[in-house]
């Protein structure tokens, strides 16, 4: 069924775009309004996708000290009208709770990330269609993909 209406999306498109294939597989989501950037999660194939999930890391690179860094933010999941397919979209960022350890000149380069809730954690797999992010500049967008065993362990009664 993905398919056909993968199939009846690019040759909507295709009719839109003068019979030419469509240069951004992604024309029917939002164009990143001032201040964002748009991002796509592309993950490949899999012959078990509901054995898989698909982690947003959401950060940008920093200088920090020895103590723990984070960002906060609220992200949103909206519909693409008309179309039955949802974005992400990262607003309201600002800086996470830290530790306060004494760090004596200890500098480094890492990834900070933003605490994203729960339900935004781990996402579907999807090949399909890419994951859609729209996260404000100075952010970029990672990701992980996490598989489940395929046999399930039995519990011990007590």
């Amino acid at each position: 069924m993905k398919r056909i209406a993968t199939s009846v999306l690019a040759l909507a498109a295709m009719v839109l775009n003068g019979g030419e294939a469509p240069k951004d597989p992604y024309a029917m989501f939002p164009k990143a309004e001032a201040g964002y950037v748009r991002y796509v999660v592309e993950v490949p194939k899999a012959a078990d996708e509901s054995a898989k999930r698909l982690e947003l890391l959401i950060g940008k690179k920093m200088t920090v000290d020895c103590n723990g860094h984070s960002f906060a933010g609220k992200m949103e999941r909206l519909p693409v009208k008309g179309w039955g397919y949802h974005y992400y979209r990262l607003g309201d960022v600002r800086d996470g709770p830290s530790t306060r350890r004494y760090c004596p000149d200890e500098k480094r380069e890492a990834f900070v990330t933003v605490t994203l809730p729960k339900e935004m954690q781990l996402l579907r797999y999807n090949s399909r269609l890419g994951t859609v992010v729209y996260v404000p500049k100075g952010f970029e967008v990672r990701y992980r993909i996490w598989s489940a065993e395929k046999e399930g362990h039995e519990a011990r009664k007590f």
